[in-house]
Formats: C-alpha cells, structure tokens, sequence
C-alpha cells in the first residue's frame, strides 16, 4: 500500500524544492574520491584554517533524478559559510525512495563510499571529528540511518529530513554503543502520507531500541527541504573540537561564536 501512495506522490516529489540559495563568496565543487573513484561535492567556507578543526556535514542524496548530490551541497552551502562548517554530499546508489527500500548491498557501497570521502578529507582539512553530522532528505534517508547509527564513532549527530525508512534492511546492523548520540527526525505538516508514516515507524523503532530521539513537524512545509532545522539541532549538540591534522589548535571559542550568529532562530 505504501508502495502505491509512493507512485501517486511522484508529481509531488518531482519538485522537490531547494530552499533559497543567498550568494556565497565561493562556489561548492565536485571532486573524486581517490580510493572509491566516485564523485562528490563539497564547499568549505571561506573562514577555514588549518589550524581550526572545522565540522563536518555530510548530506545524502534521494531519489535521482529529482534530488542528487550537487542539490545537497547547495542547499547546506549558505548555512555552512554562516556557521564555519564543511559541507559534503557524495553521489550515492539505492537511495530511490519511491520504488527501492534501501537494499543492504547498496547501503554497504554507501557506508565505503562515504567513510572514504570522510577519510580523505581529514587528511586535507583539520576536520573537526568530535562535530561530524550526517544528514539526509528524502530517500537519502536509508544511508542516513543505515551508515549513521552503524558509526557512533565517525557521526555525533543523526539527522534525518522528511525521510524514508526501511527497519527491514536496518535491524541488526548496527551496534547499541551509539544510544547517546543525538538523533532528529522531522518531516513538513503537509508532507505526504507515506514520508509521514515512515519518519513515525523510525521513531517508534529507534526509541524502542534506546534512542532518545528528538522529533520536529515544520508548520506549512510538504516535502521540502528545511536544512535550517538540522542545522540548528547540529550546533545545539556541539562537543569540545578534535581536529584531524596534528598540530591543530582546538577553537575553544567557537560555540559561543556559533550561538552568537544563530541569534533569533533559535527562539
């Protein structure tokens, strides 16, 4: 049945607006990944230095041709040159949200490819590995899960954005060290029927399992995009830094800075 109201929201989930894209001093691009060969996109803001662990956001993909990586990295590309963090959205496999359900194959090329973007990236950048998020929209929502909760120690923060949800492909891959880490699920008030279920039957799971998940419902929103929200919840759940390049000096004044520019939003 779910399968059946996934077809007839096609035209819905066709448009899959992006949120407004303010300018940025610089432009995202896309790279390849040395060791898998695959493409991803990146931005990483103006403020960077090596001597200042930076965050890292990691944004899966859904449904191609509707949503793909190069989406993902505009859509963060103004909240990550506001709140000094990089931004990155590899191209994924078995993320169709409106005929797939997240094969556990197509999670494991996920889980390879996004652990080897992050990888490399820390041996570029001074990432900052106490502060690493990941985030999906849609049917990017099977990774999100899928590689989220199987790396406790890689993601402090789940974020999933009116996504799908499949407990069948995710019970029993993923350990139960990572209870304490911050998990959000929220979808739009007009969103459609089957995302709504969906984002419901993760919370029921993951709570069920020992996850104190944090839910929100975006008033006026259907399936859109609302990167805001994670982003709030993301700077929220800040940790001392770690950086990934020796000799990096910790930013032990960034959170205040952080909460400083977040100012209003979070009232």
């Amino acid at each position: 049945a779910i399968k059946i109201l996934l077809v007839a929201c096609i035209g819905l989930l066709a448009g899959c607006p992006q949120p407004p894209h303010p300018p940025t001093p610089i432009d995202p691009r896309c790279e390849i990944d040395p060791v898998t060969g695959g493409t991803y996109w990146i931005y990483v803001p103006t403020s960077y230095r090596h001597d200042r662990p930076m965050p890292l956001i990691v944004s899966c993909h859904g449904s191609p041709p509707f949503d793909v990586a190069n989406h993902h990295v505009r859509e963060w590309k103004w909240l990550a040159e506001t709140y000094a963090c990089i931004a990155v959205a590899p191209t994924l496999v078995g993320t169709d949200g409106i005929f797939g359900a997240g094969a556990v194959s197509a999670m494991l090329k996920n889980e390879h490819t996004i652990l080897s973007v992050i990888s490399t990236l820390g041996y570029r950048y001074n990432i900052d590995r106490a502060n690493v998020m990941i985030t999906g929209f849609s049917g990017g929502g099977f990774p999100t899960y899928w590689v989220g909760l199987r790396h406790p120690d890689v993601f402090t923060v789940v974020a999933a954005r009116n996504c799908n949800f499949n407990k069948g492909n995710l019970d029993g891959w993923f350990p139960r060290d990572g209870l304490k880490r911050p998990v959000i699920v929220y979808w739009g008030e007009n969103e459609p029927g089957p995302i709504v279920m969906q984002s419901q039957d993760a919370v029921s799971y993951l709570r069920s399992r020992g996850y104190a998940v944090t839910t929100a419902i975006v008033p006026g929103s259907g399936h859109d995009r609302h990167p805001e929200v994670a982003m709030r919840f993301f700077l929220r759940s800040r940790l001392p830094p770690l950086g990934s390049l020796p000799g990096g000096k910790e930013r032990r004044s960034g959170k205040a800075l952080i909460v400083e520019k977040l100012g209003d939003s979070r009232r």
